[in-house]
């Protein structure tokens, strides 16, 4: 019996042994250079994974490795361009006997007429491929005549043509998918269909919009985490959530959880974390005004709550701590009150001025492109100050340094009201309003909530211009 399991180990073992690693083989038709490159997509970006010098006696390089590689879109470099071709990696079994064969022309290109072998995933690809080259060749003589076409019945009938086309192109897709289900071919082909609006509802932009954006993802496997390795999720994400809502934070706060939550409902831990990773670096980047609401919501929902298994203790403790110092300074909510000492000595706090517009203005007189920015400040300050903008100063220099601030004050006519403090109550201030850089302008409403976060004098004039004018607006009872 103990010899019977002994065997039965050693099988498993082989088995799982001989399973791993991949194993390669390009060759390369009228390429002269000694080096070839394995590269991988990771969404929009190509990462190096292997390079070979040399060719072995049928004259092709191998690229080989005890450790598989992750499935999805690899790349085959060439010098001393980097000219590419494309393949995909679809699973384990596959990436030990690929054999791909192109041929590189004048121009540098090899994708045409390339073969693989040792792949059925990667033959659907290119059967795919060719499918749409002929459909190509196909509709290109109607979409010309339809363009000169000036008979608008004879033109219908020439758009009738391409539709019947396009349907075709559908129904191709449907075929693949029922009869390849799992092929990374079929998955990345079905990630970048788009839905078909109904007729019904054609006519109608706003419910069109809204069937478009419903079923956006409708043909997208979650589960599939090759597909991350694939420059068509990450234009896919950011088609959906930069177009297909308002660039306002509570509507891409709707898309950001619904991406989310469907890669939580996938099942693929790799996926969550790809899309989570994605979105959190992407509003922490943004330089659209308010949007950094988006990143205290993904912040405090996925990351703060628990998801973010993949962070380290550190690096969570320091977003968890910035996402609670940017929650109060989102745009809609009350901005903090701060209190400090004009520059002649005199108290003053932010909550006393009553003003139907605060500018809150944190400048440095030693920063260079804080004097541009108060150069330009100033005339906006002076063309609404009578219609109701006050701007409160916050010169990043402690009382000692004082003099600075009144000579930058006096040298530029900054009018306003001008403060600094202590070097603990500035600091205070500072650290409330999460200042890492001067200058930042802030546009505070009359009940001191924050508007708008980040802007520079140009756009606070355009705010103001549109605020003043539908204020006067409703004063006269226009609409």
């Amino acid at each position: 019996m103990s010899r019977i399991l002994c065997i039965g180990l050693f099988l498993a073992l082989s088995t799982l042994l001989s399973a791993q690693g991949y194993k390669i083989k390009v060759k390369i038709d009228n390429y002269q250079n000694d080096t070839c490159i394995l590269g991988y997509r990771l969404g929009k970006s190509t990462y190096v994974k292997d390079t070979v010098i040399g060719r072995n006696t049928n004259n092709e390089f191998v690229f080989e490795d005890e450790k598989t590689l992750q499935g999805g879109v690899y790349l085959v470099l060439t010098k001393p361009k980097n000219t590419w071709f494309e393949f995909l990696v679809p699973n384990e079994v596959d990436q030990k006997k690929l054999q791909l064969h192109a041929k590189m022309k004048e121009n540098g290109s090899m994708s045409e007429g390339l073969k693989i072998k040792g792949s059925k995933d990667n033959q659907v690809f290119l059967d795919y491929m060719d499918f749409l080259k002929d459909l190509r060749k196909r509709s290109e003589p109607i979409t010309k005549k339809m363009a000169a076409e000036k008979n608008e019945v004879e033109k219908k009938s020439l758009q009738m043509q391409l539709e019947k086309m396009g349907k075709e192109v559908g129904a191709h897709q449907k075929m693949l998918a029922q009869k390849h289900p799992g092929f990374l071919s079929v998955n990345l082909i079905m990630a970048s269909t788009q839905p078909e609006v109904p007729e019904a509802i054609k006519g109608d932009r706003a419910a069109g919009f809204r069937y478009y954006r419903k079923h956006y993802w409708d043909a997208f496997d979650w589960s599939d985490d090759r597909l991350i390795r694939t420059p068509i999720f990450k234009d896919k994400l950011e088609f959906y959530t930069n177009k297909l809502c308002v660039q306002v934070p509570d509507s891409v706060i709707i898309n950001v959880d619904f991406v989310l939550q469907a890669a939580l409902k996938g099942g693929n831990s790799e996926m969550f974390q790809y899309v989570a990773s994605e979105l959190l670096n992407k509003y922490a980047k943004s330089k659209v005004i308010c949007m950094d609401a988006v990143y205290v919501h993904i912040g405090e929902k996925y990351y703060c709550s628990g998801k973010a298994e993949w962070v380290d203790s550190t690096q969570l403790v320091k977003i968890c701590e910035n996402v609670q110092t940017l929650k109060p300074l989102r745009c809609g909510l009350y901005a903090p009150n701060v209190s400090l000492k004009r520059l002649d000595g005199n108290p003053v706090d932010l909550y006393s001025l009553k003003s139907k517009f605060t500018a809150l203005y944190f400048w440095d007189p030693d920063c260079g492109n804080c004097t541009k920015v108060s150069a330009k400040l100033v005339p906006v300050y002076q063309k609404y100050k009578e219609k109701g903008l006050e701007v409160f100063g916050v010169c990043s220099k402690s009382w000692k340094d004082i003099s600075k601030c009144k000579n930058k004050v006096a040298d530029k006519k900054m009018d306003w009201i001008n403060t600094s403090d202590e070097p603990y109550p500035l600091a205070v201030v500072k650290k409330i309003y999460d200042i890492q850089v001067n200058p930042y302008l802030i546009l505070l409403d009359e009940n001191k909530k924050i508007m708008y976060k980040r802007i520079d004098p140009q756009q606070l004039d355009d705010i103001l211009k549109r605020e003043f004018d539908r204020i006067e607006k409703e004063a006269k009872g226009e609409k």
